[in-house]
Formats: C-alpha cells, structure tokens, sequence
C-alpha cells in the first residue's frame, strides 16, 4: 500500500510582506489575497492533489465563489480562523459556522494563524473535530515545539495532527524548508518520512507562488518567484503523486484506527 501524504494550504489575507517588516496594507491584504487565492486555483487546476485548505473566514465570506471552486477540486475546507491578522480574535466557533454556511457542508478541522498556540479544549469546544496547528520542532526567532508529539493521535476527542519532521532531530518540512533546501536534500527528507511513518503532512501557502517583489522578504524567499516557483511546485506535486495517496485530513482520519506517539 501506498505511503499517505496529506497536502494543505492556509488560504489567507496577504499580509506577509508585513511579517517580514514591510507596511502593511490599507485593508489588510484582503483584495491581494483574494487576487492569490484565484491565481493558485489557476495555476494547480491540472495538479491531481486533492488536499486540505484551511481559510480565514474574512476570506471566505469575500468570495463564496472561490471558496466553492476550492470544494470542487476536491479538496476539503477547514478553518484557518476569522482572520489572519495579529491580536485579532480567532472566533474559533463563529469562523467554523460561517465558513460551514458557505461551503454547505460541516467544517471540522482547524489551524491557527501563524500557528500560533491555542488551548485545545477550547478548539474542541468550538466542535472542530481536529487541529492541525502543531510543527513539533525547533523554527529560529518563531517557536520551539520540541516537546510536542510528532505523529497524528489523540486528545480527548480532538486529533492533533502535526506537520511532519524528520525522525529524531526533527528538522521541520514545512514550507519555509521547501524554498530553503536545494531540491535533492528537500525529497530525500521526505522520502525518510514516508519510508519511515507512512504518512508525509505538508503546509504551504498560495502566495508562495505568486511574485514576490516586496524587499523585505528575505532573499531566500524572494529567490524563485513566480514562474520558476510555480514549476517547483507543481514538480514536487507530481513526485509525490507518484509516491503516494493524497488524501485529505479527514478522509485519513476516517482510516485510522490507531494513535501513535
């Protein structure tokens, strides 16, 4: 049987320019992520990926449209919050009802801004049935989650699913490591992964494939852009279709029948 990978995307107002010290912008990057959004569903229509996209429901309540193209794809729709902007409040049962009305089907999974911490009681008290906020390593200058469990499992009756790490030093394969490392190094990790847990959880965001000119992206991220960006991702898509399922997160959670450390 095949290795599962289950490939996500935080769908989101475009204010990371702002993260990285630019201004931010009047509307807090409402029409540009809208603009992104509609590019990245351009851009993937011929990838055979169905995964799961979490998004703001500030960004979902802009343009059902978009949101029930994304659906159509076959990917599942969770909760990335209201809004992605610092200090504001999750909302985390209002987004989850809101985004459930447009979609038209029930929102079960969630994921913070920026991943930032949230008291898992409180997600499941909100009626998410998972939460995918967890990176259990070690990100320079943002977090150190070295503590945290690695694979998918159980708290009381929410499923944490984290993104996945290497084995042992759990160096992170989040997004930011995917425009870091030079492409071998990049699908050698995750192929330990997936030969190792069965199961490879990846975050990205569209507008990592949208043109980066902003100079205040580091030139790690600004490197690539566009074009070129897009045909590395679109090249990693591929490679891991033909390594394993894509599967969304609560179509896996379905078949797992047990919890692992």
């Amino acid at each position: 049987m095949k290795p599962t990978i289950l490939l996500t995307w935080d769908v989101e107002e475009y204010d990371a320019p702002a993260d990285f010290g630019a201004p931010a912008l009047s509307d807090g990057g409402l029409d540009r992520g809208l603009e992104i959004w509609r590019q990245w569903l351009e851009v993937s229509a011929g990838w055979p990926a169905p995964g799961t996209a979490f998004i703001t429901a500030k960004l979902a309540q802009a343009s059902p449209d978009l949101l029930r193209k994304t659906m159509g794809r076959g990917h599942e729709i969770a909760s990335h919050a209201w809004s992605h902007k610092k200090g504001d409040d999750l909302k985390l049962k209002a987004s989850r009802q809101s985004i459930s009305e447009i979609a038209g089907t029930d929102v079960v999974g969630f994921r913070s801004p920026r991943l930032c911490p949230v008291p898992l009681p409180e997600v499941a008290a909100a009626g998410y049935r998972y939460d995918a906020s967890s990176n259990p390593a070690l990100v320079p200058g943002r977090y150190c989650r070295w503590g945290q469990k690695r694979l998918p499992h159980r708290v009381g009756n929410l499923w944490e699913v984290p993104a996945s790490v290497l084995p042992l030093v759990r160096f992170p394969l989040f997004w930011a490591s995917f425009h870091i490392l030079p492409w071998p190094l990049y699908l050698a990790a995750c192929r330990l992964v997936l030969a190792t847990e069965g199961l490879l959880t990846l975050y990205f965001h569209p507008w990592e494939l949208a043109d980066l000119a902003e100079p205040q992206f580091p030139l790690w991220l600004r490197r690539r852009s566009g074009i070129e960006r897009i045909a590395r991702m679109e090249r990693l898509v591929r490679w891991l279709g033909k390594t394993g399922n894509f599967r969304t997160i609560s179509d896996y959670l379905d078949g797992t029948r047990v919890t692992r450390p």
